[in-house]
């Protein structure tokens, strides 16, 4: 008969097969919270699995145990929260985390939580995705500090409804970010033709554009900018009645050989 010691596993190999179960469904990890209460080798386990947290008002005086305890989390969600976004952002600063992704919300506070942003790029240098919703004022200072803070983003989510701005100032902020995959400025006021042009041409590993409800694109500058982008899987806009849709744009879209 096998002892204990022989039918042991060690965590890694564990972790392994949760692994291989998270892959098969999806990455639907439901099923984690069950398999925590089986043992407390497969608490630690589960724990190392948990790579997402929402943070909400509930959990802030729970911050450093969960911290403690999820230490390989990969993505944070403070959109939830209501209070000092800057206070908070500075305190998960001084986790030593490897956050990927990050969402944060203006709540009543109008714009990005800069102060915050700033010190957490100053410790945590590993975000490739930020997005920033329910932003009403974002300011061309506060615009260059995500470029400048956060260099290795790939996606990027944010609302600019900022004065206007000249194109050296979007030629720079594109080039400060290199590496993005996907950019999502609905919404924004101050999107021209020049602005998507530059974003095109400067980040050439750009897959996917989403620019909603933004009025002063036209249908000769987005054609124009698809030209410089050929290899762009997806591209969503809001077309208006004044956008007039010639042959070409149609012949724009057409040369995208990755469109979905």
């Amino acid at each position: 008969m096998a002892t204990r010691e022989e039918l042991y596993l060690p965590d890694d190999c564990w972790e392994s097969i949760f692994k291989i179960f998270l892959n098969d469904c999806d990455n639907n990890r439901c099923f984690l919270p069950s398999l925590s209460v089986v043992s407390k080798q497969f608490l630690s386990v589960t724990d190392s699995c948990k790579l997402s947290l929402t943070i909400s008002d509930q959990t802030l005086p729970l911050l450093p145990r969960l911290f403690q305890r999820f230490t390989k989390l990969t993505s944070l969600d403070l959109t939830g929260i209501t209070g000092d976004q800057d206070a908070l952002l500075t305190q998960i600063s001084c986790f030593p985390l490897q956050v990927k992704s990050l969402s944060v919300s203006s709540n009543d506070q109008w714009t990005i939580p800069a102060n915050g942003l700033r010190i957490f790029s100053q410790k945590i240098t590993t975000l490739t995705s930020l997005v920033c919703s329910n932003i009403f004022l974002i300011s061309k200072p506060d615009l260059y500090l995500v470029a400048d803070s956060f260099p290795l983003l790939e996606e990027l989510e944010l609302a600019i409804k900022v004065d206007s701005y000249d194109d050296s100032e979007m030629c720079g902020i594109t080039l400060a970010l290199p590496k993005l995959r996907k950019v999502n400025l609905s919404g924004s006021y101050h999107i021209y033709d020049s602005s998507l042009l530059h974003l095109c041409k400067n980040c050439e590993f750009l897959e996917e554009v989403v620019m909603f409800h933004c009025k002063n694109l036209t249908a000769i500058g987005i054609a124009s900018a698809i030209r410089e982008r050929p290899n762009l899987r997806s591209f969503s806009i809001t077309l208006s009645e004044a956008m007039n849709i010639g042959m070409e744009m149609n012949d724009s879209l057409r040369s995208m050989k990755r469109l979905s």
